[in-house]
């Protein structure tokens, strides 16, 4: 393989850049640590050969298990509970399997992770239609814009959440924020139903993403959008409200949102959002590391050699392989966390990680706490 082979795919995992829409952002052109690790990556499949970097048995069989399950306790919930003692644990449940769907299958979908066969990611993407989350508006969000310029502030849309929170040094800081370590948290919870309610739209109309343009849904985008919408309403609000009142059915609404929104906003911060990430600034248009190196130096893993944690977040907590290898299903990653360790550290580059979950929730609560604080403009 030649070089100029090797660099062409070298980037075929990275996000692709709309003409005239994402806003344009270069960086270093030193590849020799993404060339390397992708290498040693692509040797690993070799040696394995018939093992597709996508999905397998083990990935249809989780789908089956966390599909079934949030059918159950959907069913349950709806149908079955008659008191509260049997309802709040089955909400709770719900919105925390609709997480697994959104981390395990429609995440792995998006990223064309999940299968070889385009339309089968598709399929699995719009599961997160089913749950009331478009797929569509997430893939540019999420896939395009937040993988490409992770904690690049004024780029990076994850961690601009406006006056409400401070999550970069780069950031405004407003005197609410002394106190957004303890009001975050519950507000996080709402992260889910804004998506499905209010950030939907608002970015398909506008067709704005922050300070990025990107192309309105049209055709069976914009069917699978409405559908998508009308199926979510259908499951949680008009099925449920043939048996129940209005009052039940948007407090147990609100549990499950509550708890998904959580799980979601908590699984994605740990990562990106605190101390030990950097917040690069970006100067004249370029960044100073290139691609992957900035991906290591603003992601941290957490919970690795978890199965507890790993299984039911999609292998999320292997959160730097995912960020340098979004093509790759996430099946794999524990296998690859070695590689990507190793390969760091023959580079010189920084790897992190949070010992456990709870260690990583922690940080971020000091993140919130230091970001709120008087004089902390911090820039490296």
């Amino acid at each position: 393989m030649t070089q100029k082979q090797e660099i062409h795919q070298s980037r075929a995992d990275q996000p692709s850049q709309a003409k005239g829409s994402i806003l344009k952002l270069e960086f270093g052109q030193n590849r020799v640590f993404e060339l390397d690790i992708r290498q040693r990556v692509d040797a690993y499949f070799q040696q394995r050969a018939g093992r597709s970097r996508t999905g397998s048995w083990q990935m249809y069989l989780k789908t089956v298990v966390v599909l079934t399950c949030s059918a159950i306790f959907y069913v349950l919930l709806a149908f079955v509970a008659r008191s509260a003692w049997q309802a709040l644990p089955l909400a709770i449940l719900l919105g925390l399997s609709t997480a697994g769907i959104g981390f395990n299958i429609a995440h792995d979908g998006g990223h064309k992770a999940y299968a070889k066969a385009l339309w089968v990611n598709k399929l699995m993407a719009a599961t997160m239609d089913l749950v009331g989350v478009s797929s569509y508006a997430w893939f540019w969000k999420h896939a395009v814009i937040h993988h490409r310029y992770v904690n690049i502030t004024g780029y990076d849309t994850d961690i601009d959440i406006g006056i409400i929170g401070r999550l970069s040094p780069h950031s405004k800081r407003l005197p609410i924020h002394r106190w957004q370590h303890f009001y975050l948290w519950p507000l996080y919870g709402l992260l889910a139903s804004k998506m499905q309610f209010v950030d939907d739209f608002k970015r398909v109309i506008r067709g704005r993403i922050g300070k990025h343009g990107f192309p309105r849904p049209k055709g069976w985008e914009l069917v699978i959008f409405v559908a998508g919408k009308m199926v979510f309403l259908a499951w949680a609000f008009c099925i449920p409200l043939l048996f129940h009142t209005f009052g039940v059915v948007l407090f147990y609404y609100g549990v499950a949102v509550l708890v998904l929104g959580l799980t979601i906003a908590v699984v994605f911060q740990l990562p990106h959002c605190v101390e030990q990430a950097a917040f690069p600034v970006p100067r004249e248009g370029r960044m100073e590391n290139p691609w992957a190196v900035h991906q290591a130096s603003v992601t941290l893993d957490f919970a690795r050699g978890n199965r507890i944690v790993s299984w039911p977040l999609g292998g999320l907590n292997y959160h730097l392989e995912h960020h340098l290898f979004p093509t790759i299903c996430h099946i794999h990653y524990p296998a690859l966390t070695k590689i990507v360790e190793q390969t760091c550290r023959d580079h010189g580059i920084k790897y992190a990680e949070h010992a456990s979950f709870w260690t990583g929730l922690a940080a971020h609560y000091r993140w919130l706490r230091q970001m709120g604080m008087p004089g902390t403009n911090i820039s490296r």
